[in-house]
């Protein structure tokens, strides 16, 4: 009895300082209350499940001993399981660790003061082009292209003198053949790799460095293109702030380089166009474009002006996220004077043709009247005389009546084409009973003489309307052509006069039936009369237009009711 429990207690203490042991490195007391409860919960479970009693087995002066063996060992049943549960999970954790230290997308290499590698994981020994296990023991330098050693001895020193970390750009071997740059980090680790480790972090940069190097290579070619244009270059930031401009643009407004930075564009920028100049810079900024292109004037160092052609486009930086724009400056004064002088001549050509017009039909006008009062009151004689003659004749017995009735058959047609020629020259409607009256006679003479179907629709309104004489010529002039051209060239058998107007221009529209027209070939045609027909609409500030349509052609004539002569 003695001896048990003697025994027993033995067990206990035992136990105790196996609890002891454990519990001192790394649990708490928190941790043992909860594992005692677990074990005494588990005890009874036990109990219950084989439906014995500690008392059937043990006399009452061991059943404690006894239970607290049993809950004793218990908890180093569950200890055990903890235990080979870390131990599993630690194995795990290692396992994971060597082939996220193996396959990492950079390589590790430790090594020695003397740089001796030491170790180093997959990826370093793909990058040096060397099996894992030949890389410990062989010198770093090794892998070091000579003229890039003095770097990595440098960067050693530095190491090893200060404690701290750096980094270097090297050229390195991979094996005994490519050449790669690779960015070295070194750190020196007193504390878990022993004293004098240095552990490095290899990363291939190839890629990177010659990006780098093209880019160096596209800003110099564009520097050099920059400075070396011929037109007036302009950096600027995305507040409308020069930054650089090159030597041309210095050259054509007079000023310096510095001194344009100083000046800023808003003065250098004629005071018409700044309202101009600044709402395209604003849309450039915010985003709203991305590039323009517009004429402006900037104000030369002598205070002239110098037209300029100015095209600004945004540009990112190397990081992708600073924005600044580039601007093209190309100085068009001497082009711009030789449009104004163009457009000079133009215009006074233009006046010079409206002066011809109005000549001719002055002149038109003159030799209608002429023919009328002078040789129709000849003709009108000759025929009275005639007639007195044919009379005579007549009484006589007749021996001179074919003859004279010939003459006076002769008259009659000279007479007529006399008529003709005076209408055509001026008609008297136009002048008698104006235009609109004269558009619907000419069309229907005309369309008689060719068989034509004609319509012409004019509205009441439209006749209420009384046009100045100038107006009412040119409106003539270009149905009397526009109707020529029909029945010379279209083909047509049938052809619709439609005028209208509205508070400020007149529209009137000649269409026909025909074969159609080219419009791009009228562009390049050298038809006078519609040259002619297009120069009488811009005398007026008018517009002309030709549209081929499915059924023949359409003419558009608009017209200002005043103004533009």
């Amino acid at each position: 009895m003695l001896q048990g429990q003697l025994l027993t207690m033995g067990m206990v203490n035992m136990c105790a300082k196996r609890r002891k042991y454990f519990a001192v490195p790394f649990q708490t007391e928190q941790y043992w209350k909860s594992l005692r409860q677990h074990a005494e919960l588990r005890l009874k479970q036990r109990l219950e499940s084989s439906r014995r009693r500690s008392h059937e087995r043990y006399p009452a002066s061991l059943q404690a001993t006894h239970r607290e063996m049993s809950v004793r060992e218990i908890e180093l049943e569950m200890q055990n399981d903890e235990l080979r549960t870390a131990q599993a999970t630690l194995k795990n954790t290692g396992e994971l660790y060597n082939r996220l230290y193996d396959q990492a997308p950079v390589g590790y290499i430790s090594m020695d003061a003397r740089g001796i590698i030491i170790q180093s994981n997959l990826t370093a020994s793909a990058l040096l082009g060397t099996a894992p296990e030949m890389l410990p023991g062989q010198p770093l330098t090794r892998f070091i292209v000579p003229d890039d050693q003095d770097i990595f001895y440098f960067l050693r020193q530095r190491l090893l003198d200060r404690d701290a970390s750096h980094s270097a750009v090297l050229r390195m071997k991979k094996g005994e053949g490519d050449v790669f740059s690779a960015m070295l980090e070194a750190k020196l680790s007193q504390e878990h790799f022993g004293p004098g480790v240095v552990l490095l972090v290899l990363n291939d940069i190839t890629e990177r460095t010659v990006a780098a190097a093209q880019l160096h290579a596209s800003e110099e070619r564009f520097r050099g293109a920059f400075e070396n244009s011929s037109l007036g270059m302009i950096m600027a930031d995305m507040e409308g702030r020069w930054v650089t401009v090159n030597r041309a643009l210095s050259e054509m407004l007079g000023y310096t380089a510095p001194e344009l930075l100083a000046i800023g564009y808003l003065k250098l920028t004629h005071p018409d166009d700044v309202a101009n100049s600044v709402q395209f810079g604003r849309r450039l900024c915010s985003g709203e474009i991305s590039s323009y292109r517009i004429e402006k004037r900037y104000l030369h160092k002598d205070g002239h002006a110098i037209w300029a052609i100015l095209s600004a486009t945004t540009v990112c930086g190397a990081t992708g996220l600073s924005r600044q724009y580039v601007g093209m400056v190309e100085d068009i004064s001497v082009r711009k004077l030789a449009l104004e002088t163009l457009e000079k001549s133009h215009e006074q050509l233009r006046q010079f043709i409206a002066h011809q017009e109005r000549v001719k039909e002055g002149e038109r006008i003159r030799i209608a009247r002429e023919m009328h009062d002078e040789l129709g009151s000849v003709l009108t004689g000759v025929k009275a005389h005639l007639s007195v003659a044919l009379i005579h004749d007549q009484r006589n017995g007749g021996m001179l009546q074919t003859r004279l009735e010939d003459a006076c058959a002769l008259l009659d047609t000279a007479t007529a084409a006399v008529r003709r020629v005076i209408t055509e020259l001026r008609p008297s409607v136009l002048d008698q009973l104006g235009v609109w009256a004269a558009l619907e006679w000419h069309a229907e003479e005309v369309c008689a003489r060719a068989g034509l179907v004609c319509r012409t629709h004019i509205p009441p309104e439209t006749v209420l309307l009384e046009l100045d004489p100038e107006r009412s010529t040119a409106l003539f002039r270009i149905l009397q052509e526009a109707l020529t051209n029909v029945v010379r060239h279209a083909g047509a058998t049938r052809v619709d006069v439609r005028v209208t107007h509205d508070a400020s221009s007149i529209r009137m529209e000649v269409e026909d039936d025909g074969k159609g027209i080219d419009c791009e070939s009228l562009l390049t045609a050298n038809s006078w009369g519609l040259a002619g027909m297009r120069e009488r609409a811009r005398h007026f500030g008018g517009d002309i237009r030709f549209m081929a349509i499915a059924h023949g052609t359409l003419l558009v004539v608009q017209l200002p009711v005043r103004g533009g002569a």
